[in-house]
């Protein structure tokens, strides 16, 4: 009898686990790709026998000739967008039905990570996007450019202090040291399962207490904050840099603007959705210390990634990166010194960045919740009316679009005419999403974009970069780690040029 009872109860337990969670979309008609129960579609990921951008393209390439089809993130079914229209319809045109991100990270076990603007949720997301958004105009990163320039010169001049005419870099360990202060650069270590735990799991993480940041951290971050906030507040300092900023938002006042706008070459460059708006809501300072934190985590990895992607493919890519240095030459003073309008109007590097940014996206995919019942319109022969509710959720697989051949001719070549002026109008914008889409795309995309070029101008205008003994060609993409990196990191090497005449 006891046997009889637990066998009936094994059997109910893998239904109820591995079954009936997986029937989700079938019974809704809806396509999904191969997934593996408990796992989902993450089982390579979890298990460190695929990446997240492998996974993503993967199952991005599976299903073909619908606009959107299901996928299982371990027993949560999520919704992927394929259709460029449809992408557009759900993130711009029909936002207040997906206002949030997902709770990632299992957003309540730590206020600085849960205050922070890629977090926030409903009617606080869009009041803190309004108070930061004038934070991120052209004009404010002109003002700011002065601080990046000041970081990327001094990047460039360590290198030319060293011997040797070809210098072996870890261009990753390097970017990671510009785009962050050695601080930041060792204290943001993030471990991997806790990491996934909070990421797919958030209501587990919360009941364990696990938050991906350590106390010790958040408490030397907030105190960090707390303590410059002083300092400046006392001594009546202001700077145009982030943290100043943000305490110019806080008190209702704006660092003065210039009043000439300078036209840009920034492609990759997202608008701003959101009208802008007075709002009562007062900037705290864990608040500015939450936002000034997130803007340091991307910095530490999506950024310095994204340099570490460029700098191998101008390696590998030595026409490109002639004419890329080219182009320097022609527009670099006696002097050296680098202004905003000089770099707001290099075509060629704008068009350099943004195929970089194609074939090696910030994110690999985004995602939206829903917040509000919405239903999706048949417009294919087997499609029915899709309805979802409240917390379901959707994803856009930003790097399964820059790679389809639809939108994008020999994806895996590194070919940046294909962002020539007079190339663009051709491009779908809602086919290259390197930072994002709709009113929640990435507020800092200006400012990475201002880092990014920056450094490349300094260093392309005393070195050659070339592959060395170390560097892999082509790149593999790290299966173990969980951010997307190469498999044994970017040796590079800088080659000093010779003198201009």
């Amino acid at each position: 009898m006891i046997a009889f009872v637990l066998l009936i109860f094994t059997v109910a337990l893998i239904y109820f686990v591995a079954v009936k969670p997986y029937k989700y979309w079938s019974n809704r008609r809806v396509k999904t790709g191969k997934f593996v129960p408990i796992f989902g579609n993450n089982a390579g990921v979890v298990l460190g026998t695929e990446s997240f951008a492998d996974t993503t393209r993967r199952i991005y390439n599976e299903v073909q000739d619908v606009r959107y089809y299901g996928v299982y993130q371990f027993q949560l079914p999520s919704l992927v967008l394929k259709s460029p229209e449809l992408i557009k319809q759900i993130c711009v045109k029909d936002f207040d039905h997906f206002l949030n991100h997902k709770n990632a990270l299992g957003g309540d076990v730590d206020e600085l990570w849960s205050k922070n603007l890629f977090t926030l949720k409903g009617q606080s997301w869009k009041d803190m996007r309004s108070i930061l958004s004038p934070s991120f105009t052209s004009s404010k990163m002109k003002a700011m450019f002065t601080y990046i320039c000041q970081n990327a010169d001094l990047f460039a001049k360590h290198f030319i202090k060293m011997k040797g005419d070809v210098i072996e870099v870890e261009f990753k360990d390097a970017f990671t040291r510009y785009t962050n202060d050695v601080i930041a650069s060792t204290a943001f270590g993030i471990n991997k399962f806790v990491f996934s735990l909070n990421l797919f799991c958030p209501a587990i993480a919360n009941f364990l207490g696990l938050s991906p940041f350590g106390k010790e951290l958040r408490s030397f971050f907030v105190n960090l904050v707390k303590d410059t906030i002083k300092l400046r507040e006392e001594n009546n300092i202001r700077r145009a840099d982030m943290l100043g900023l943000l305490m110019e938002a806080r008190k209702g006042t704006q660092i003065e603007e210039t009043t000439e706008e300078t036209i840009e070459v920034n492609f990759a460059a997202v608008e701003e959705h959101l009208e802008e708006r007075n709002t009562k809501r007062e900037l705290s300072e864990l608040d500015i210390a939450s936002q000034v934190f997130i803007f340091f985590l991307g910095g530490f990895e999506s950024v310095s990634n994204a340099m570490c992607f460029m700098a191998h493919e101008l390696a590998v890519n030595v026409d490109v990166q002639m004419k890329l240095i080219q182009e320097i030459d022609e527009n670099r003073n006696e002097d050296g010194v680098l202004s905003y309008e000089t770099i707001a109007n290099l075509a060629y590097l704008d068009m350099v960045v943004s195929e970089s940014l194609r074939k090696w996206p910030v994110a690999v995919f985004t995602d939206r919740m829903v917040t509000k019942p919405y239903t999706i319109k048949p417009e294919l022969p087997d499609e029915m009316p899709l309805s979802l509710e409240v917390g379901d959720q959707v994803i856009v697989p930003i790097i399964g679009l820059h790679y389809d051949t639809k939108y994008f001719e020999n994806p895996e070549k590194f070919i940046p005419e294909r962002f020539s002026p007079e190339n663009r109008k051709n491009i779908n914008p809602y086919t290259y999403l390197p930072f994002g889409v709709g009113p929640r795309n990435c507020i800092g995309s200006r400012f990475a974009l201002l880092e990014i070029k920056a450094v490349f101008f300094h260093i392309l205008s005393h070195f050659e970069i070339v592959p060395v003994e170390k560097t892999n060609i082509p790149l593999q993409i790290s299966e173990k780690s969980f951010n997307f990196t190469s498999v044994n990191g970017f040796p590079l090497g800088l080659k000093r040029r010779q003198k201009r005449i």
